[in-house]
């Protein structure tokens, strides 16, 4: 399940060599996973649902919570998707900025050590504001070209 886990991982983030296209525009892997609508845009809705399918991947015993230990496959298959990532340096600090985004110190809320389905759903407003880059409310592959 972890391999699985990973994948989906990488396709959600889109960051992964394996899934890189050489003449896609920055962005473009993400783009296609989180705008929901393939409208050229992801929307706070389109995050907030797409977080929700992320954290119900990693939530393991279902319990609507992602444990400590937990967090260490998500962790895990973060780390394995930025080490597979094939791109120019300001690329690859958007990604990493993506990633890290979803880690536990910007999503625990309350500080317990663990993130709850609300917490996760709740940082995406605070991710979306990292990610856009022109402050327009919303992502686009414009926001991967700064």
């Amino acid at each position: 399940m972890t391999t699985l886990k990973t994948t989906f991982l990488i396709l959600a983030i889109g960051a992964g060599a394996a899934f890189a296209d050489a003449h896609a525009a920055p962005g473009s892997q993400f783009m296609t996973a989180w705008d929901l609508d393939a409208d050229g845009t992801a929307t706070l809705a389109e995050l907030q649902e797409m977080r929700g399918t992320v954290f119900g991947m990693f939530d393991a015993d279902e319990d609507g919570v992602l444990s400590a230990e937990e967090y260490v496959a998500f962790d895990a298959a973060r780390n394995a998707d930025m080490e597979n990532f094939e791109g120019p340096e300001p690329a690859r600090e958007m990604m990493q900025m993506v990633a890290d985004g979803l880690g536990l110190p910007p999503n625990d809320a309350d500080g317990d050590g663990s993130v709850t389905r609300d917490e996760f759903i709740a940082g995406t407003d605070s991710w979306l504001d990292q990610i856009d880059q022109d402050g327009d409310g919303a992502v686009t592959s414009a926001d991967f070209m700064r």
